[in-house]
Order: structure tokens, then C-alpha cells, then sequence
């Protein structure tokens, strides 16, 4: 019994540890693929943080993060280019000593707004790099959410802000391309209302003449008398015209009596010709001593808009309003011009077919003014324009002073 026993207990033994070597070999083969995984993902992560180090050093802005009293803490390749300083000579230096030639106040004044602030604070700064080139950065910083530090981020507009200057003088050189094109159109009408009035003029009063002598020297029922009764009435219906054309091309009492008379004279041919429609002017503030530009500037606004009404509002009521905000010794000195009618409206978001606003708008940017457009369909349209005063006087100065 006993050699059983043993023979069973060393069967036992045996199959334990064969069970224990079964479960050893299992359990290696677990770990080998755990360390196999490991290493898949410590390749993964590796690729994963050359990748972020790529993007963050070498993206098209700057990173960087500062603690409250304005320190760096991090920055990326980038940034430090931006700010022209190697970036280990940068990590825990205040970020002000590496912004050369800036307003520090103003910077300082951005750094507490950062901290006192829980949405975005933005800032455009204008540097000198040690090259002495000027440079314009902008800032956008965010807090983090410890309140200890905020992200930054710089990019270089430098490129836009020069862009954005170009862009402003060529819009100020177009603005006096077009008053040197409008004097010029106003002196062609002038010069071609006198030649209707001296030579056409002169012309159709010698056959009014010729006629009216024609009718008094035959009789009654001569059909040459009745010839030349015709050519007279027909020299009169010409001259009513030429007087309109003379109107609309020079108007004469502009350069007499200014512009209030002259819009009211305005006022009064076009309620005569357009009776069906009724019109009404405010005119407030001192308009005598506006400048010869302006004038006709707002002259043919008002002339422009009046015309748009009639051909293509379909309204029965209209109004006029000019008034003078300040004077020449006053700060604010402009005009607001309002035109507004209870015609059928128009779509704004289109293009308009005709040539009318267009005309209004470039005559408003020549002079440096704003103008706004409301129309709802059914509801009418309201024009409201302003015209500043005191830079039409300057820029027109300024213009003197070049051709002397």
C-alpha cells in the first residue's frame, strides 16, 4: 500500500508541475504578446510625439505659454523666430524683454486684461528684430484653466498690414481720380450748356425772328404764313427744351445763389413735371458756404435720386432732407443727406440693373462720404448718405497747395 501511495503522490507531483510548466508557458506567451503590444504602442506614441513636435515647432504661428508675471514657460520654434531670439535664450525670460523697440505699457496693460479676462484678448504690436526690420505682430491669448499661465499665440501680419496701407492709398488716390473726373465732367457740361445757349441759342432766336417777319408782312390765310406760325411755335418748344437741357447740364443758379436755392429751384421744375407725385424738402442747417464740390456734389445726388424715383419707384409721396451737423469752427462738420420715397422697393441684395446708385455711390466715395441703402419690396426705398465737410475742405486745400 505504501509503493501505491508513493507511485500516486509522485503521479501527483507530476502533474502538477506538468500543469504548472502548461500554465507557465501560457502565461509567457501572454506576456510576449503584451510586450509585442507595449511596443507597438510605444512606436505609436514616439511617431505620435515627433509628429506633435513637428507641428507645434514648425507651424506657420507662434505657440508659446506664459505664467502671470509675463515669463515663458514654453514656445515653439516658430515663435521665437518670430521674435527673432534662439529660444533657449527665451524660456523663463519675461516675454517683453524679447519684443524689441515696443510700447511696454501697452503690453503690460494686455498681460493683467489676460488674466482678468476668461474669453480671448487680442493685441497688434509693431517690433524692430535685431536685423532693424520692422515687423507687426498680433497676440491672441486665452487663460489656462489653473489661472496660472495663458497660451499665446503670435502671428505675423506684417504682410497684411502692408497690403491693408497699399490698399488704403490706392483707395485714396482712386477717391481723387474721381473728383478730378467729375470736375472734369462738370466743366464739360458747363462748356457745352454755353454752346447751346450762345450759338443754338443765338441760331433758333434769328429763325424765331426771320419767322415773325415772314408772319407780318402776308396776310391772314397765306399758307406761308401759316408755315412760319408753325416754324415759330416749333423755335418756342426748342427753346423750352434747350432751357431744360441747360437745367440739367449747368445748374446756373448754383455758382449765384448757392445750394438751398438751388435744390429748391430743383424742387420746383420737378413737382411741375411730376405733379402725380408729391415732394416734400427739409433743408436745416447753415448751406451757404459750402464748397463749390460739395455742392454739386450734392446737387446731383439729390438731381440722381429724384430721376430714380420717377422712372423706376412707382411712388406717390417723396422727401428730401439735408441737414448741416456743425460748422467750419466746429469739430464734427458733415452733412446727412436722406432721399426717401413709399414706392414698390427693390431687392438689395442685387445688383441694381441701372447705372443711377452707382453713379451716387462713386459721387459719395470721391468725396470721402457713406452711403447707405434700405429698401423692403412694397415698403419704398430710403437712401441716407453723409458727407464729411472738413476733409473735402482739407483734401481740396491740400490740392491747391499741388498745383501752385
Amino acid at each position: 500500500m505504501s509503493q501505491n501511495n508513493k507511485k500516486r503522490r509522485m503521479d501527483d507531483e507530476l502533474r502538477s508541475k506538468l500543469e504548472l510548466i502548461s500554465d507557465l508557458q501560457v502565461h509567457k506567451t501572454e506576456l510576449e504578446a503584451q510586450n509585442q503590444e507595449l511596443k507597438e504602442a510605444q512606436q505609436e506614441l514616439e511617431i505620435a510625439r515627433d509628429r506633435h513636435v513637428d507641428l507645434y515647432d514648425f507651424a506657420p504661428i507662434g505657440y508659446l505659454t506664459l505664467d502671470k508675471f509675463g515669463c515663458v514657460q514654453s514656445i515653439n520654434l516658430t515663435g521665437a523666430t518670430l521674435l527673432g531670439v534662439h529660444r533657449q535664450y527665451i524660456i523663463g525670460k519675461p516675454l517683453l524683454t524679447c519684443l524689441p523697440k515696443v510700447d511696454s505699457n501697452a503690453f503690460l496693460h494686455y498681460l493683467k486684461g489676460i488674466f482678468n479676462s476668461s474669453s480671448n484678448t487680442v493685441i497688434e504690436l509693431t517690433i524692430t528684430d535685431s536685423n532693424q526690420v520692422e515687423k507687426h505682430l498680433r497676440l491672441v491669448s486665452s487663460l489656462i484653466s489653473n489661472g496660472g499661465s495663458c497660451r499665446m499665440v503670435i502671428s505675423d501680419i506684417t504682410q497684411l498690414k502692408e497690403t491693408a496701407q497699399r490698399n488704403q492709398e490706392l483707395l485714396l488716390e482712386n477717391r481723387r481720380l474721381l473728383q478730378n473726373l467729375y470736375k472734369i465732367q462738370e466743366k464739360e457740361r458747363r462748356v457745352l450748356a454755353h454752346e447751346l445757349h450762345d450759338e443754338l441759342g443765338q441760331w433758333l432766336s434769328a429763325i424765331h425772328a426771320e419767322a415773325e417777319i415772314i408772319c407780318s408782312s402776308l396776310g391772314d390765310n397765306s399758307v406761308v404764313q401759316e408755315s412760319a406760325a408753325s416754324i415759330k411755335e416749333s423755335v418756342n418748344e426748342m427753346h423750352i427744351v434747350i432751357r431744360s437741357m441747360l437745367h440739367k447740364l449747368c445748374p446756373a443758379l448754383l455758382d449765384a445763389l448757392g445750394l438751398k436755392d438751388s435744390l429748391l429751384d430743383l424742387r420746383d421744375k420737378w413737382c411741375v413735371h411730376h405733379a402725380n407725385i408729391t415732394l416734400e424738402f427739409k433743408l436745416k442747417g447753415k448751406l451757404d458756404d459750402l464748397d463749390g464740390h460739395i455742392n454739386i456734389t450734392v446737387y446731383r445726388i439729390v438731381q440722381e435720386a429724384l430721376t430714380n424715383i420717377y422712372r423706376h419707384a412707382d411712388a406717390t409721396q417723396a422727401s428730401v432732407n439735408l441737414h448741416r451737423i456743425g460748422d467750419k469752427n466746429s469739430e464734427t462738420d458733415y452733412l446727412l443727406l436722406s432721399v426717401q420715397d413709399n414706392g414698390k422697393g427693390y431687392d438689395t441684395s442685387k445688383k441694381p440693373s441701372g447705372l443711377g446708385l452707382l453713379g451716387m455711390r462713386e459721387r459719395v466715395i470721391a468725396v470721402g462720404g457713406e452711403l447707405m441703402v434700405r429698401s423692403i419690396s412694397n415698403d419704398g426705398t430710403q437712401i441716407d448718405i453723409k458727407l464729411p465737410l472738413s476733409a473735402v475742405s482739407y483734401n481740396r486745400r491740400a490740392e491747391d497747395k499741388k498745383q501752385i
